[in-house]
């Protein structure tokens, strides 16, 4: 596909994005959006079992661009407020918070979950990847999962895509597989896998 032919993703701004994620959590959603700084990144919500107590959320519009290396897939790009070029980031952890690294593929209503933990520390404007197979079986099924190479850093991470209806489940198993990579265990029963090298 040229240039050309490319049609941009669609973005939404900040607070909308944040508004949309808390109000796919339906009633395990503690906090007050209302009250809550939505135009500020991180965002830290609290939620009801079964959901981790705290999230500490960084999200992004994930689009994709004819200038990725598979066409098609999609991509976030990670910079924080206030970071600078050639300056490196950091994902802020909180005690007790599940650190959470999303994306929201607006035209197919599907937020993709990456793990939080292989893109902690990351150069300005850091481009990360989901397969566009991913995005389209979470639009289609629900929920759908891909395994991909972590390049620089030689690590293996679980990649979760869900449609904004099924958030809930989909933060579940984000929190598992983080958990799983943490303690060193293979995963459990994916949703459905793929292997990217990206």
């Amino acid at each position: 596909m040229s240039v050309r032919e490319w049609t941009p993703s669609e973005k939404r701004r900040l607070p909308s994005l944040h508004r949309f994620f808390g109000e796919s959590l339906g009633d395990m959603l503690i906090t007050d959006l209302s009250a809550a700084p939505l135009d500020t990144k991180p965002l830290d919500l609290t939620c009801r079992p079964p959901l981790p107590p705290h999230l500490r959320l960084y999200l992004f519009n994930c689009t994709d661009h004819p200038s990725e290396r598979r066409a098609g897939d999609y991509r976030i790009q990670l910079r924080l407020p206030g970071q600078e070029r050639r300056q490196r980031g950091q994902l802020a952890r909180a005690p007790g918070a599940l650190l959470v690294l999303a994306g929201f593929v607006v035209e197919f209503d599907v937020f993709v979950l990456w793990d939080a933990n292989a893109h902690q520390d990351f150069p300005y404007s850091k481009g990360v990847q989901v397969a566009a197979s991913t995005v389209h079986h979470a639009a289609i099924h629900g929920l759908a999962e891909q395994q991909r190479d972590v390049r620089g850093n030689g690590y293996r991470e679980w990649v979760v895509a869900v449609r904004a209806d099924r958030l809930t489940e989909g933060v579940r198993r984000r929190e598992e597989l983080s958990r799983q990579a943490l303690l060193g265990d293979s995963p459990s029963q994916p949703a459905s896998s793929g292997e990217e090298a990206i």
